[in-house]
């Protein structure tokens, strides 16, 4: 019985949640467990700008080489250079899955500190890089921290938010990644006529690590921790510190359930997430993550700055540079939408919403880059050039409000208090994974598939939407404790938990009569949910009473 209880979780009593205020103490919590965005931010805005300086200073032959005779879909498909974006990702999981331990056994406040440290310390070793592999070991050094700090963000913004707020504060994660997106870029353009710009880009990745570490410091551990250590009167202290009332009896004795049913277990997190009790939400967090990268935004995101993409459909590197700020500034407006209407909207909506809208951009700017296009020279007609930087911005949004933000939520939301870190480290573990593969296949997918790239994403795409609308339950104004009761509600994941539940609570059964050896002549007697059994032993035989 991995999963402990058969019913484990609390007893359904959010109607009776002292709602309270959002305090000060509450609003500097949530900034904090927001710069892990920033951390993450600034590094994918940095990474692209890069590339070009980065491949001038250290890898002067791949300089060369991108200038040769080739077409203008393979301009840049090089091994090393795709090695230089994605390296970082591979440490991530590493990362993320140590962060599932420490957010467990430490606290989700330390485990934000040491992802801050460890990007501290990668960007410092990148800043004076000589050679391509002083950057690659400073990326593998800031990956860890990416890795625990995406890990343990959205992990912490969840577990302190007001459960009516929720989707309002944990998507502050998202928003301070396009904003700290939006800076990189900006900083990109404006030191892209130095020659120790790019070093400069590369060091300054230690401000917002240096915010988080201060920051981490000065706010409250979550009281869903607390109260899972053993530690009620602390927990009790901080809620009513971040709700703004005296009186949060109720969502404490929820967490206090919720921390029973963990302690109960007899498996690890790890081993309890991967058991047939957790099926529902495993499969929700592996799919959402996965739909996250095939959305298609990452082979805008990483390579359109130094102008691998941009500059395929022909534009200047500076062009292109400045084509990248203005998706950064779309970015970041079109985040708020879902911070301002996820609680009340919902998270499905928007990933829908967003499946379709991506989905046609996706299929224009194929076939406008397969009828316009020369592949040779990568030249379009400027009119068409404009109406591709347009549908990237529409595009830009849909991922904004939905594919971006949307699975981190709910993420963060499913699992029970058990198995949160290490579900929402496994949800990190997935992203980086299908990160990597990406960033390491993406330009060669440019060169081989050529203008196909953009219907392979826009079919995903479709796939998505479909999926969402039938198998992801809806989570908005339900108490983190309680959600484990909608997929215990939902059409699919309802019949495939309660199956599980009659297998465990027959288990439960059988080892109750084993373990009761009574003499004869007596009568035993015990209590399962819903049901009494009386057993009957007589010097002739047993007789088993049925259910009462």
């Amino acid at each position: 019985m991995a999963g402990g209880a058969i019913l484990s979780g609390p007893g359904g009593r959010s109607s009776q949640y002292n709602r309270g205020r959002i305090t000060l103490y509450t609003l500097l919590a949530c900034f904090v467990g927001a710069c892990t965005g920033l951390v993450f931010g600034y590094d994918i805005g940095i990474a692209g700008g890069v590339i070009s300086s980065t491949l001038a200073a250290c890898l002067p032959l791949q300089v060369l080489e991108q200038h040769g005779d080739t077409n203008a879909f393979c301009k840049y498909n090089d091994p090393l250079l795709q090695l230089f974006v994605s390296v970082l990702f591979l440490a991530g999981i590493v990362g993320a899955f140590l962060g599932s331990f420490t957010a467990k056994r430490w606290g989700r406040r330390p485990t934000m500190m040491l992802g801050g440290l460890c990007f501290l310390v990668g960007a410092l070793l990148m800043a004076p890089a000589v050679h391509v592999s002083m950057l690659i070991i400073g990326r593998l050094v800031m990956g860890l921290g990416v890795g625990i700090c995406v890990m343990c963000g959205p992990l912490f913004l969840s577990e302190l938010a007001p459960y009516h707020l929720r989707g309002a504060f944990n998507t502050q994660f998202q928003v301070r990644d396009p904003v700290r997106h939006l800076a990189a870029c900006c900083i990109n353009y404006g030191n892209q006529h130095y020659e120790w710009g790019w070093r400069l880009n590369l060091g300054l990745a230690g401000l917002p690590a240096l915010l988080l570490m201060v920051g981490a410091a000065l706010v409250p551990e979550t009281p869903n921790h607390l109260v899972e250590a053993g530690h009620e009167e602390k927990g009790r202290e901080v809620l009513r510190k971040i709700r703004g009332v005296q009186d949060v009896e109720v969502e404490l004795q929820d967490l206090m359930d919720a921390a029973a049913a963990s302690r109960s277990s007899k498996a690890s997190p790890w081993r309890a997430m991967f058991s047939r009790k957790f099926a529902p939400q495993l499969v929700t967090i592996v799919a959402l993550q996965v739909f996250n990268q095939l959305d298609g935004i990452n082979s805008i995101m990483f390579y359109a700055p130094q102008a691998s993409l941009f500059d395929a459909m022909g534009s200047s590197q500076r062009e292109a540079l400045l084509t990248h700020v203005i998706i950064g500034a779309v970015n970041v407006v079109t985040t708020f939408v879902a911070v301002f209407t996820v609680d009340s909207l919902g998270r499905t909506f928007w990933m829908i919403e967003a499946s379709a809208h991506m989905m046609v951009c996706q299929v224009i700017v194929g076939v406008l880059i397969a009828l316009k296009m020369d592949p040779g020279t990568g030249a379009l007609p400027k009119g068409v050039t404009t109406g591709l930087i347009v549908l990237v911005c529409v595009f830009i949004a849909g991922h904004a409000w939905g594919w971006g933000p949307m699975p981190w939520l709910v993420c963060s939301e499913v699992q029970p208090m058990h198995t949160r870190a290490a579900g929402t480290a496994l949800a990190t573990i997935v992203n980086f994974i299908l990160t990597f593969i990406i960033g390491q296949c993406f330009l060669s997918m440019l060169c081989s598939m050529r203008y196909g790239v953009f219907f392979f994403f826009a079919g995903w795409l479709a796939f998505m939407g479909v999926y969402t609308y039938f198998l992801v339950p809806e989570t908005k104004g339900v108490p983190i404790e309680e959600i484990e009761y909608k997929f215990r509600s939902h059409w699919a994941w309802g019949k495939l938990m309660a199956k599980h539940d009659a297998r465990e609570e027959s288990n439960v059964v059988d080892e109750v009569k084993d373990s009761l050896a009574p003499g004869p002549g007596t009568c035993t007697r015990w209590t399962l949910p819903g049901r009494t059994h009386h057993r009957f032993d007589s010097p002739t035989g047993c007789s088993t009473g049925g259910d009462s």
